[in-house]
């Protein structure tokens, strides 16, 4: 037994009030307490004398028939170390329903071993991990923590979903994202439907195309019923017409992000095709060095920026290219309001105009089929990089689980990934 530094019996309760308090274990009272090795084994009994009747809901003609045996509980872990409750099975009679019964803790629950919330602690360690993962931390049965978590993501993913759902409705000011994640790259894709503003990952759409989010939409309709001042989406085609037709009032913005790589592909065709008339030295140093092209120049050390007016100096193509690459970064940043904003987006593809190169002349045709669109942005100032930072939590999350088989298993396992300061643990 573990000596307590106190000798009369009042301070002994004192000592084990204390560590009662720190265990939170307000139905039960410390009796004993044992440690042993990297294990600390607590001996508990009842604070009341009697509980009612399951029956007849009292406790007046209830007596007690002694203790049957005590079943060894696991709880949280306390103090570095491992935490079993010694529950006492206490038998009973009520005399008015002539009824035997066992006492029933409200934290534990009949023939298990473990208390509630350790159950539910442990289901939440598997968020992040694996269920093999986060048994060898436990120090416990796979099979028992796989059957508690299938049971506890069903439930936490649900309530998670509905929580965040609620938080959208009532946003004054909801901005929603829309993406794909691919299942099997070039194969088959999801569709991620978030909340910008929350930060929140909404709902799993199975699909992208325009049938496929329809279908969705008519089993799902508690999605039409939301209210958003404007959504950001990649310039998907099936995803501007399904936005427009669920969300007609809605603001399309063109997710800044995706416009951008528009130009800067343009940029690298344009170094690929100028390295190729360099000679072999000035090709491979290009070639090499392609990424400081792509970089904003605000971002670059003294020492790229030097490296980069060599790369510039070998072509006055890329020079002029890389330039008006430069110019859109600027648009994005330094527009201050959407007049502004579209005046000079006109002028940007009147720069790009003037730049003879078809990968140039590409990029300018989808720029002026988006512009209304792309210009949105200065209406609200939102992009879907909270988005992809969903989308690689979701990527590692099928390399981590070999994917899951399972689709509503997938569904709510990424829920509670993209979702996991709302986990309550």
């Amino acid at each position: 037994m573990l000596k307590v530094p106190p000798t009369n019996k009042r301070g002994i309760q004192m000592y084990f009030h204390s560590i009662n308090d720190l265990l939170d274990l307000p139905e039960l009272r410390i009796t004993s307490v044992q440690k042993e090795m990297d294990t600390i084994e607590f001996g508990v009994e009842p604070c009341t004398s009697l509980q009612s009747c399951p029956t007849c809901r009292s406790k007046e003609r209830v007596i007690r028939r002694g203790v049957a045996y005590r079943r060894k509980v696991r709880d949280l872990a306390a103090f570095g170390s491992k935490v079993f409750l010694h529950l006492p099975a206490i038998r009973l009679y009520c005399h008015s329903c002539k009824v035997s019964f066992v006492w029933d803790y409200e934290d534990v629950e009949p023939k298990k071993q473990v208390t509630k919330r350790f159950e539910k602690q442990a289901s939440s360690y598997v968020v992040g991990a694996t269920v093999k993962h986060a048994a060898a931390l436990l120090q416990m049965p796979v099979t028992s923590l796989t059957r508690w978590f299938y049971r506890w993501m069903n439930t936490e993913s649900q309530r998670i979903q509905k929580e965040c759902r609620e938080e959208a409705a009532a946003r004054p000011t909801l901005v929603l994202g829309l993406d794909d994640f691919a299942i099997r790259k070039g194969h088959t894709y999801n569709t991620g439907l978030h909340d910008l503003r929350g930060e929140t990952f909404l709902d799993v759409i199975p699909g992208r195309t325009k049938e496929e989010l329809h279908d969705y939409i008519e089993k799902n309709p508690e999605w039409r019923t939301l209210q958003p001042t404007a959504v950001v989406l990649d310039l998907a085609r099936s995803y501007h017409r399904f936005v427009k037709e669920i969300y007609p009032s809605a603001i399309r913005i063109a997710d800044r992000y995706h416009v951008n790589r528009y130009v800067t592909e343009a940029l690298q065709h344009i170094r690929k095709t100028e390295q190729k008339k360099l000679t072999p030295h000035a090709g491979r140093h290009l070639k090499r060095n392609h990424h400081l092209i792509g970089k904003r120049q605000d971002r670059l050390t003294e020492r790229e920026q030097q490296e980069l007016s060599v790369l510039l100096s070998y072509s006055p193509l890329l020079q002029q290219a890389h330039a008006w690459k430069e110019s859109f970064m600027d648009w994005y940043d330094k527009s201050s309001s959407y007049n502004l904003a579209k005046k000079g987006f006109q002028r940007w593809l009147q720069d790009g105009a003037s730049i003879d190169h078809p990968a140039v002349k590409s990029c300018l045709k989808t720029m002026q089929t988006w512009q209304e669109e792309i210009c949105n942005y200065h209406k609200l100032r939102y992009t879907n990089a909270a988005v992809e930072g969903k989308n690689n939590k979701i990527k590692a999350l099928q390399r981590r689980h070999y994917f899951t088989r399972n689709p509503e298993g997938y569904k709510q396992r990424i829920l509670l990934e993209c979702n996991e300061e709302k986990v309550q643990y």
